[in-house]
C-alpha cells in the first residue's frame, strides 16, 4: 500500500515537473515598465513657431498584459535638443508574436503637449529579446502624425529600452 502511494505521488511529480520547470515567454497576466532612450527627427509647424530637427528623448512607461499577445501600454517623453524642452505623452496597444525572440507593433494616441500641441496616432514596428522570464530588452522604429488647434506635426523614431514585468495579476 505504501509503495503504491509512493509510487503514485512520484508519477504525479513527474507529470508536473516540467510544467513547473518550463521558463515562461509570454506576458500574460503581467504588469510592466517601460524604460527607454530614443531619437526622432521631426517637424512642427505651428501659428507663429516651428520646431524642426533632431531630438532624444528618454521614455518612461508601463503595460498590463490583457492576453499572451496584447497589452495596454502608456508612457510619458522629455525630448531635448531643440529650442525649447519637448513633452509628449502616448497611450495604445502592443501587440506581440513569438516566444523568447518577439516581434511587436504598437498602435498609440500621442499627444504632444510642448512645443506645439498635437494630436495623432503612432505607429511604431520592433523586435524584442526575453533576457530572463521578467525581462526583455527591445528596439523598434515608429512614426508619428499630429494635428493640433495651432499646428500640425510629423516625427520618424527609433529606440532602444527595457520591459521589466511582474506577474502579480495571474
Amino acid at each position: 500500500m505504501r509503495n503504491s502511494r509512493l509510487r503514485a505521488v512520484g508519477l504525479i511529480v513527474a507529470l508536473i515537473a516540467p510544467t513547473a520547470l518550463a521558463e515562461r515567454w509570454d506576458h500574460r497576466g503581467s504588469l510592466g515598465l517601460l524604460t527607454g532612450f530614443g531619437v526622432e527627427a521631426r517637424a512642427s509647424i505651428g501659428v507663429g513657431q516651428s520646431d524642426r530637427g533632431v531630438r532624444l528623448f528618454p521614455e518612461l512607461g508601463g503595460t498590463w498584459a490583457l492576453s499572451e499577445r496584447w497589452s495596454l501600454k502608456g508612457a510619458g517623453r522629455l525630448s531635448f535638443l531643440g529650442s525649447t524642452v519637448g513633452l509628449s505623452f502616448l497611450a495604445g496597444l502592443r501587440s506581440t508574436y513569438g516566444d523568447r525572440f518577439k516581434t511587436f507593433f504598437d498602435l498609440d494616441l500621442n499627444v504632444h503637449a510642448m512645443p506645439i500641441v498635437t494630436f495623432g496616432p503612432r505607429v511604431a514596428f520592433g523586435v524584442q529579446y526575453e533576457l530572463l522570464e521578467v525581462m526583455g530588452a527591445f528596439a523598434c522604429a515608429g512614426v508619428q502624425f499630429g494635428v493640433g488647434p495651432s499646428g500640425v506635426r510629423i516625427g520618424f523614431e527609433v529606440m532602444v529600452g527595457l520591459q521589466l514585468r511582474s506577474y502579480l495579476l495571474e
